[in-house]
């Protein structure tokens, strides 16, 4: 069966992690000392590697033969059956479409027993911030007093939605949006790894696109693949995404006030293309966002926003 790009690149060890340095020292470093804490909040945006910065730290609890720097081997039973998510006491929960208090009543109702097969039972909670509040209720009891050998990990895009008593009593890690030269970096190993041949300014467009989640990132380098080919072209890119790349709405930003005109025609050409409303609504906030930030702080600021 064809398992997709994203998938096939997930990191398996923290050492793959793309973009999230101060994350990962912290992660390890508890592995690696012992002190790891029974509840953590990773939040960040989309496709920045909280899930699998989750399922790392589960493969670091249980892992057979962990590294003496916190680093699990990715290889023992432990390792593989949590990167299948085949692992008995790794039990991932997609707070979207598992939101009410019955399902955390049901948690509640095992988090006592004692892990069937590993040292530590991981509990992963993704978009906890989809919960109903009688659901956060219900979690935050055991989440103040949980087993010693049980730890949540609770992964979220927005983290102001999650209720404060929640929050207090978990240790929080944020994740950023990974910088473009992370992003090129990443995209073009792929490439070169699964012996595609790819341009360059389509890999910088597909980063730019992507906006600093390398999940979404990855899916459009296969879908351009798939269109050019086998191989990765600017082209098929734009094919894609309408063809609005970074330098073409920085253009018409500029024209927006020199000639009006202008402006309006290359607009109707845009939408004429294919892209959606939506999509170039948040290009053009980036590319607003850029400028004002720049005009703002100069080179300082624009160092500021690939990290944040």
């Amino acid at each position: 069966m064809y398992i997709s790009l994203y998938r096939r690149y997930r990191p398996q060890k923290f050492s793959e992690m793309v973009g999230q340095s101060a994350a990962v020292s912290v992660l390890r470093e508890a592995l690696k000392e012992g002190h790891l804490g029974h509840a953590y909040l990773f939040s960040g945006p989309r496709g920045c590697g909280k899930t699998s910065a989750a399922r790392l730290v589960a493969k670091g609890l249980n892992c057979q033969n962990l590294g003496s720097d916190g680093e699990p081997c990715g290889e023992c039973e432990a390792c593989n059956a949590i990167a299948q998510g085949e692992h008995l006491d790794v039990i991932e929960i997609d707070g979207a479409s598992n939101r009410g208090i019955n399902e955390i009543r049901d948690l509640k109702s095992h988090v006592n027993l004692k892990p069937l097969i590993a040292p530590y039972k991981v509990y992963i909670i993704d978009e906890v911030h989809m919960l109903t509040e009688a659901a956060f209720n219900a979690l935050l009891k055991t989440l103040e007093e949980p087993p010693a050998n049980v730890v949540f990990l609770l992964a979220t895009t927005e983290p102001h939605k999650v209720p404060v008593t929640i929050r207090s009593r978990c240790q929080h890690i944020p994740f950023h949006r990974i910088s473009m030269a992370d992003m090129v970096n990443r995209v073009a190993y792929v490439c070169a790894t699964e012996n595609i041949q790819a341009d360059m300014e389509a890999v910088w467009e597909i980063s730019r696109q992507a906006d600093g989640a390398l999940r979404d990132a990855l899916s459009l380098t296969e879908q351009a693949v798939s269109l050019g080919k086998g191989n990765l072209t600017l082209e098929s890119v734009k094919a894609l995404t309408g063809g609005s790349n970074r330098t073409e709405l920085e253009k018409w930003v500029i024209n927006l006030r020199l000639d009006p005109n202008e402006s309006n025609s290359a607009l109707h050409a845009m939408l004429g293309r294919g892209i959606s409303v939506e999509r170039l609504t948040e290009s053009l906030f980036a590319v607003f966002r850029d400028l004002w930030v720049f005009s703002l702080w100069g080179e300082k600021g624009m160092e500021a926003l690939e990290i944040s």
